[in-house]
């Protein structure tokens, strides 16, 4: 009797545990679909009907439920007070935009405000003139912009959208009056050419719906010139009016022109890092018809072009994985044979991510794994380069103000430096703290070290890791709570070093934080990421899991106080890393995540990422797809890490279906009592909210689920 009481007593506490989170229904519909002679099955597809009010009820049962969980962890307003605290310890922020006709043009936050603001002032200490607050343009709504300044700076292009859309309409502001003009480009993306005053660039979408699979395809780059109606804008380039040219429906053409050039040069862009380029005379771009020669083709290997009157200055990883920038002249193209004017090595690849023009000079920086930075600047006249050195420790990011004079921003930033920016002269060599200096004052920042190792990864390749804490609270006995994050896609180094205010609410509770610098991003140059591309992709999840185990093997942290996330194409390193090795991880926060690559090429922004990720109608491609799909590879009963599983309703780029299938299929299938919530945010997109106060609202939210599922007493 004894034994069948402590038997139900079992039965009874187990189905208890595993009942501890009664989620929404999920239910599931058969669906398979066979590639190459493999059936994949997908019994939530019928989640990919995100207008189906059944899939809508869902949504907004999984956001509620979540929420109300969520709610009960304590403390979180703490931690948004905390959030607040560290902002307001930076007197002002800025983000330098550009400078024109003598002003200087820039967004601005004060810690008592939600968003940043458009100003500009004439000179370096002249009046501040308010532009455009994101949260008075229409009553009782907040818009997102990003702005465009014509070439006298008299006129502001604003891409105005709600709700992290990322797409809205094209407004145009009147600088002196403060004014927005009549014109109102719908649905479209652009803004003011170099050299322009009085025409926009833009690619048209279809309409305003982020969740059409079209709404992206075909889409034409048109001119539009101020004050004429919309339906007579020309037609620059497209797939139907340019048939010569093969346009994919999924390439994006981009027009780029140059104030103190004869030529223009248009790129088809998807996510490829080496779109073909094609070239014409400026004087034919209201021809009609435009003649385009071909410029560089995807075997050129060209990633950024820099164009200087009659030369052009290309960066390309042909024949250096490391990069090189190459010289060479519209009026005699020999790509083979042009001047190397600065490359990489082993030791110091060239960075292609912050390569600036000045009036006479190209900046750009030479890395270490993209974590710690040389400066350097060539002399288009005499074809010197020289170092740029300057008092200040940390690493730089070069930021160009205008091509009409030598000044450039210098962005100051490291681990454990708070970014700031100084103004640096390239003519005179001359670093001052210029007009977008912040005051700034952090606390604890003396007992805050970073750790720059390599680790071994499966195959032996040495992987970099980025470990940043506070030396006093370190123990090195595995009971430190450990947070780490990676990315490793399209050859980016998403994780270069920068000091975030708010990570002082996990470091101050000695919270180990670290970053993997793992295979397809961009960190050690042009076959870094190729070695996670594709059908190498598992490296890059591999590698991410080599640096858990390292990190747990020398006693950072230990399995059950370890926590992992990534965002958006990380989605599938995190998914992957849980799925592989869901022993090595107490919770994992996968953020707008790509959870089910098999059917991201189905979705609205899936056909332009073909070239990254694959596609299933190529046998090769498939098998890879179906590896790298987390959703694929969850195991019914296997005992999964905690999981907080984030989608903005309104994202454009990883349709918010991909992560609901992987959470709907999780909280079926996972064996263990971990949570595994779905965080649905109707007010944002790709990027979280707009609001300062909502990005510490989800922040606190992430912060706090980590803590208390890694045991920290605060959150329990």
């Amino acid at each position: 009797m004894k034994q069948l009481v402590l038997f139900l007593t079992a039965v009874i506490l187990g189905q208890s545990a595993f009942a501890q989170y009664r989620y929404p229904a999920s239910k599931t519909v058969e669906v398979s679909d066979t590639y190459f002679g493999t059936t994949v099955t997908d019994p939530y597809r019928w989640l990919e009907d995100i207008k189906n009010p059944e899939v809508i009820s869902w949504f907004k049962a999984q956001a509620d439920y979540t929420n109300t969980e969520l709610a009960k962890i304590p403390n979180q307003d703490k931690l948004i007070e905390e959030f607040k605290g560290y902002d307001a310890m930076r007197t002002v922020s800025y983000l330098p935009i550009t400078k024109a006709g003598g002003k200087y043009f820039y967004e601005k936050r004060l810690p008592s405000e939600k968003m940043m603001k458009l100003y500009y002032r004439k000179v370096e200490n002249g009046e501040e003139i308010l532009l455009f607050d994101p949260q008075k343009y229409v009553e009782d709504k907040t818009f997102d912009f990003i702005a465009s300044i014509n070439d006298e700076g008299s006129k502001v292009a604003l891409n105005l959208s709600e709700a992290g859309s990322e797409l809205g309409d094209i407004r145009i502001l009147n600088v002196a009056t403060g004014e927005f003009l009549p014109d109102v480009i719908p649905h479209s993306v652009g803004g003011f050419p170099e050299g322009s005053n009085s025409e926009i660039f833009y690619i048209e979408k279809k309409s305003y719906d982020t969740h059409d699979p079209e709404n992206s395809l075909n889409t034409p780059y048109k001119l539009h010139l101020i004050g004429t109606p919309v339906e007579k804008d020309i037609v620059i380039a497209s797939s139907k009016n340019n048939p010569e040219l093969n346009i994919s429906p999924q390439e994006v053409p981009w027009v780029s022109v140059f104030k103190n050039s004869p030529y223009m040069i248009l790129g088809l862009y998807t996510v490829e890092n080496n779109p073909p380029l094609f070239y014409a005379s400026k004087s034919e771009l209201k021809s009609g018809k435009i003649n385009w020669k071909s410029l560089a083709t995807k075997e050129d290997e060209i990633r950024q072009f820099y164009v200087h009157g009659k030369d052009i200055y290309f960066l390309t990883s042909k024949g250096n994985p490391k990069f090189k920038v190459i010289k060479a002249s519209f009026e005699n193209l020999d790509l083979k044979n042009a001047e190397t004017i600065a490359e990489g090595n082993d030791e110091w690849q060239l960075s292609p991510d912050y390569i600036v023009q000045t009036k006479d000079y190209l900046i750009f920086n030479k890395t270490k794994n993209e974590l710690v930075t040389k400066t350097y600047q060539y002399n288009y006249k005499t074809g010197k380069t020289s170092d740029i050195n300057v008092p200040l420790e940390g690493n730089f990011l070069v930021w160009d103000m205008s091509k009409e004079d030598n000044e450039i921003v210098l962005a100051n930033l490291g681990w454990t430096t708070p970014y700031n920016f100084y103004s640096y002269d390239a003519a005179s060599q001359k670093l001052s703290d210029g007009f977008f200096h912040m005051e700034l004052n952090y606390p604890n920042l003396a007992n805050l070290v970073y750790e720059e190792i390599e680790i071994p990864s499966w195959d032996g390749t040495f992987v970099p890791l980025s470990i940043v804490y506070d030396k006093s609270k370190l123990k090195k006995d595995g009971s430190n709570i450990a947070f780490m994050e990676g990315y490793g896609s399209y050859g980016m180094s998403a994780y270069m070093p920068s000091f975030s205010p708010s990570s002082l609410a996990l470091l101050n509770r000695g919270v180990i934080l670290a970053y993997a610098h793992v295979r397809g991003g961009g960190e050690k140059g042009n076959e870094w990421y190729l070695g996670g591309k594709k059908t190498t992709k598992p490296n890059t999840w591999k590698d991410f899991n080599a640096c858990a185990e390292w990190l747990i093997k020398n006693k950072y942290s230990s399995a059950d106080k370890f926590g992992i996330s990534g965002a958006s194409a990380g989605g599938i390193l995190i998914g992957r890393a849980i799925t592989e090795r869901p022993d090595l991880y107490k919770v994992a926060i996968p953020k707008v995540g790509c959870l089910n690559a098999l059917r991201m090429e189905f979705s609205p922004n899936g056909p332009g990422n073909i070239p990254e990720f694959g596609t299933v109608s190529i046998a090769e491609e498939f098998n890879a797809l179906l590896e790298m799909d987390a959703l694929q590879h969850i195991e019914k009963g296997v005992k999964y890490p905690a999981q907080l599983i984030t989608t903005g309703f309104n994202d454009p780029r990883v349709e918010s279906y991909i992560p609901a299938k992987f959470a709907a299929r999780m909280q079926n299938e996972n064996g263990s009592q971990n949570p595994v919530f779905l965080h649905v945010d109707y007010n944002a997109g790709h990027f979280g909210g707009s609001t300062i106060d909502e990005k510490f609202e989800q922040k606190a939210k992430e912060y706090a689920f980590l803590l208390w599922q890694c045991g920290n007493e605060e959150f329990q």
